[in-house]
């Protein structure tokens, strides 16, 4: 091969007219600014204060008997408090498990000797089974942080010595799923009558297997459900009565082209993006207008603004 060619994989006649680089239509909405590195001014940051009513308090022994400036026995002087420090930290002998026994009773019948055994009251399973926090600690480590069975095992066992196995794990995983119904009925509920709801779909992997996660969210409410299929039919599966009155906010993908709903809008952030498609490639004084005009729409959304004061600044716009 002739020399000055820096990749061998590749032809030469590549490296002498590499073909033209095409332009990126989803970029990153990231862009630069003039702040600084660090925490920016107005943020809300966490300062540890000290407590008023601390739990314990430690009195230090007063050793000086004598003044560090003019050598005078102070020994017989009351001392008086003169600094306060503190230290935050976990009492682990409070953090234990908790074993609660559940006690029923019989009577025997005096003409036929029947075993007359009273268990109507009892709402737990024979012998002994986890309990509610445990369930819910264990719900929490797996979906919320996102730990794995081995180390919710490590860490139940560590904490709160509760000895659990890895299928302990997916059992109390699904018994939560199955509490949790109610409350995921309530949820779809609600956001089938919101007046305004977002919608997004994402790849995953569940054992191996392509899944996709849809979310259907609100300003309060946020619902996740895992499906094999990115079709239309989940959204009509989840929400049987559509959203009438609703505008839905998407990325225009096909599954949402026959949704049932009020009004449609495209997502803010696909509209950003399309937007710096088009900037980069023609670079046009319109297309730039248009982008500075919709970032002022979002800031003015997001800022504190009455309806009046809104109002004002979308007709001075």
């Amino acid at each position: 091969m002739p020399s000055g060619y820096h990749n061998s994989s590749i032809s030469p006649s590549s490296e002498i007219a590499p073909p033209k680089k095409r332009n990126n239509k989803n970029q990153s909405l990231r862009e630069k600014s003039n702040k600084s590195v660090g925490g920016q001014l107005g943020r809300d940051g966490v300062t540890l204060l000290q407590s008023d009513t601390p739990d314990e308090i430690v009195t230090l022994p007063y050793s000086l008997t004598h003044c560090k400036k003019c050598n005078v026995d102070i020994s017989t002087v009351v001392a008086k408090l003169k600094e306060r420090r503190q230290v935050l930290d976990i009492e682990l002998s409070s953090i234990d498990n908790k074993i609660t026994e559940y006690q029923s009773f019989s009577k025997k019948c005096f003409s036929c000797g029947y075993e007359n055994h009273d268990n109507s009251s009892f709402t737990i399973a024979p012998n002994i089974s986890y309990g509610s926090t445990v369930i819910a600690m264990v719900a929490y480590l797996n979906v919320s942080q996102y730990m794995s069975n081995m180390r919710i095992v490590a860490l139940m066992k560590n904490l709160f010595n509760i000895k659990l196995s890895e299928g302990s794990i997916t059992g109390l995983l699904a018994k939560a799923s199955k509490l949790s119904l109610s409350t995921i009925d309530r949820i779809t509920t609600i956001l089938e009558q919101v007046p305004i709801i977002g919608i997004d779909e994402t790849g995953c992997k569940i054992n191996s297997f392509k899944y996709w996660h849809w979310t259907f969210q609100n300003e309060r409410n946020t619902l996740i459900i895992a499906n094999k299929s990115r079709g239309t039919k989940v959204i009509n599966n989840t929400f049987e009565n559509g959203f009438k009155n609703a505008c839905v906010v998407h990325d225009n993908y096909s599954s949402y082209s026959s949704l049932e709903c009020k009004s449609e809008q495209l997502c803010l952030a696909h509209k950003m993006r399309d937007l710096n498609y088009a900037i980069e490639c023609e670079g046009t004084k319109l297309m730039k207008d248009i982008k500075t005009l919709l970032k002022e729409a979002i800031r003015d959304d997001k800022e504190s603004l009455s309806s009046t004061q809104k109002s004002a600044t979308q007709s001075s716009v």
